[in-house]
């Protein structure tokens, strides 16, 4: 049986967008708070209280039964490669600049856009391949890699870029009918088990070294009142972006909304003035502006859709 799919692409826009803002003020909160609590005990904290919010909404709605997903394999394999995406990020952030990590990443609608092409019910024009290309043009201005030296940890925000384009053209061709609350539950539950067993092997394995400083090796502490506040800010804005970004995806191409993910490095840029005074440069707002303009031409000029394939 196939899936009736009633598509709103300027809808899908507007989530993605508004999504991502709210991305760059929570990844903003995660830069805040490195020096505080480490990454596991963020996932499991924030996941302590989105979780209940969002089982509540879905009982509210339609009782137990709107806690169990339509295809829970799919949705368990969505929010793997979400997890894997941003634990390979934050993990990427110690060890290269922000701004090198936030652009590597943001490699993710190139890789969306060949996925839908080679697996989804989109094929992409000529024109839809020079907007991408330009895209990804503006985000190597921001970068301008200079002498183009290597490290390792480059491949991270990369890397994280593949899990996060396979996680959102799997939404798209079959967690299309899911609600996206289901989704952001699922994603959440993940965030609490490796937040647990991340939390239990740094407790096993520190020894009191300078490695328990590092925000992937550091132990659990106690939270000021402040930190307690901004991690709760921290999982009200994680709810609303994977609700929106996964609404996003179910009603919109893959292609286009990826295209829109871009719109992070102006809002990047805006929440690291205001909370950080971290003026970006000229190249850096002109490679901003491409990157804006290569989403208005795939917008104007959408993919060919292909004939969908059955569940």
């Amino acid at each position: 049986m196939q899936h009736e799919r009633h598509d709103n692409h300027s809808q899908g826009v507007v989530l993605i967008v508004g999504s991502v803002c709210l991305l760059a003020l929570s990844d903003a909160l995660v830069k805040y708070l490195g020096a505080g609590p480490s990454l596991w005990q963020l996932l499991v904290s924030a996941s302590s209280m989105s979780i209940p919010l969002l089982a509540g909404c879905l009982l509210l709605r339609g009782g137990w039964m709107a806690l169990v997903p339509d295809r829970p394999g799919w949705v368990i394999l969505r929010s793997l490669l979400l997890l894997a995406m941003w634990l390979l990020f934050y993990a990427s952030l110690p060890l290269i600049p922000l701004a090198t990590a936030a652009v590597g990443i943001y490699t993710t609608p190139l890789f969306i856009a060949v996925l839908a092409s080679a697996i989804g019910e989109e094929r992409l024009t000529r024109r839809n391949w020079a907007a991408i290309a330009l895209g990804f043009g503006g985000v190597l201005l921001v970068l301008r890699p200079g002498l183009g030296v290597f490290s390792l940890a480059m491949t991270l925000p990369v890397a994280a870029a593949c899990c996060y384009a396979g996680a959102m053209v799997l939404t798209r061709r079959h967690c299309a009918s899911e609600r996206p609350l289901v989704l952001a539950l699922g994603l959440n539950l993940c965030f609490a088990l490796v937040g647990i067993v991340g939390s239990g092997l740094v407790a096993m394995l520190s020894d009191g070294s300078v490695l328990t400083r590092g925000f992937l090796s550091r132990p659990w502490q106690p939270l000021d009142l402040a930190e307690a506040a901004l991690i709760l800010l921290y999982a009200l804005l994680m709810v609303s972006v994977n609700t929106g970004v996964a609404r996003a995806y179910q009603i919109a191409p893959a292609s286009l909304v990826g295209t829109f993910d871009y719109a992070y490095l102006p809002f990047a840029a805006v929440w690291g003035v205001v909370l950080f005074d971290e003026v970006p440069d000229l190249p850096t707002l002109l490679g901003m502006m491409v990157i804006l303009i290569s989403g208005w031409l795939v917008m104007r000029h959408p993919e060919r859709r292909l004939p969908m394939a059955k569940p």
